[in-house]
């Protein structure tokens, strides 16, 4: 008797994955970027602080908030590297399901990746309303080359990782369940 439950959760893992790793990149470049507008406003403002009473303010902030600054500064491909990451995920995952993927559950997994592809095309065109703004906050998420380029052609991009993906699931060695 072949685990039919089992077979279906590892579909839904891939699928579910990929399309929390869509969403995971848009919070990511609209949280990164709300950060990195607020120390762009702040980092400033601390600057002129000077000295306060016997504190030499301008010290700490070199030494405590700089760095974390110029963290969040670069922030931007750490992002995108983090995304390129997922992906490869998704592939390690796939590839440890191998062996249970039987053969009749392949309309399933298209019809998952159909839903997948519509949501990352809805998705994907939210963002890049709000990367092509001209205000400020468009200009800094601007700044997040490789995940706002990820994100823009998710749908293309996940179908090409879904297509892999359910070769990899599909491919193994393994009796048919009919």
């Amino acid at each position: 008797m072949i685990n039919k439950k089992g077979n279906i959760m590892a579909i839904l893992l891939v699928v579910g994955a990929l399309f929390m790793l869509v969403m995971f990149g848009i919070m990511l470049v609209i949280g990164s970027s709300t950060i990195n507008y607020v120390m762009d406003t702040v980092m400033p403002e601390l600057d002129t602080l000077g000295q306060v009473g016997d504190v030499n303010t301008t010290h700490v902030i070199d030494v405590a908030v700089d760095p974390v600054d110029t963290f969040i500064q670069n922030f931007t491909w750490v992002a995108g590297l983090l995304y390129v990451f997922g992906l490869v995920g998704v592939f390690g995952l796939a590839f440890a399901f191998k062996s249970t993927g039987d053969k009749w559950l392949i309309g399933l997994f298209f019809a998952l990746v159909l839903i997948l592809i519509i949501g990352c095309i809805f998705m994907s065109n939210i963002y890049e309303d709000i990367h092509g703004g001209t205000d400020d906050f468009s200009s800094i998420i601007q700044e997040h080359v490789m995940l706002s380029f990820l994100v823009i052609y998710s749908p293309a991009i996940m179908s090409i990782v879904a297509f892999i993906a359910g070769i990899l699931l599909f491919s193994g060695a393994r009796e048919d369940g009919f």
